[in-house]
């Protein structure tokens, strides 16, 4: 069995990298793109232009551990499919966004609260490992055999691992 598998694409200073020389946006090929958002993870500065821009070609999962419900709302009207947030969400916080959407990824590399997040109906998870649970589908970071549950990101930058964690 062939493991699914979507490239990843990043935002450092609101201009997006990644792409391959001379290719635009818009002639990648694929239907979902994985967007790594530095500005709003370690600034708090969202591009949500840059959002709207990427989701007019693709289905996009984003990455940009949204802090506040509003900032997830934002991200989730602004064109994302899906949001990875941030590891240590509490659970108050964690059943206030899922109200709004269910399209929560949530980093599952040494934390606890995977069981948590599944048990308040999450669905979507990210890691550099296989994962035990009852999930719908888990983004793996790291090359390793895996089942159909399971969609590898080509290109995840390494600096963002400690992001997971």
């Amino acid at each position: 069995m062939e493991l699914l598998s979507i490239n990843c694409l990043f935002i450092k200073n609101s201009k997006l990298y990644g792409l391959p020389e001379r290719m635009e946006l818009k002639d990648m090929g694929g239907d979902e793109i994985f967007v790594c958002d530095y500005d709003a993870i370690q600034k708090g500065r969202f591009n949500f232009r840059m959002y709207v821009e990427i989701s007019k070609f693709f289905e996009l999962i984003l990455m940009n551990q949204p802090g506040r419900v509003e900032d997830f709302m934002d991200s989730i009207i602004s064109g994302a499919s899906r949001v990875v947030i941030r590891p240590n969400e509490t659970a108050q916080m964690l059943t206030r966004m899922l109200e709004f959407s269910p399209e929560i990824v949530m980093p599952a590399n040494g934390t606890l609260k995977v069981k948590e997040f599944l048990s308040l109906g999450g669905e979507y998870l990210i890691s550099d490992h296989e994962v035990s649970g009852n999930f719908a589908l888990c983004y793996l970071v790291a090359r390793i055999a895996a089942g159909e549950k399971y969609v590898q990101l080509i290109n995840f930058p390494e600096d963002m691992l400690p992001y997971l964690s």
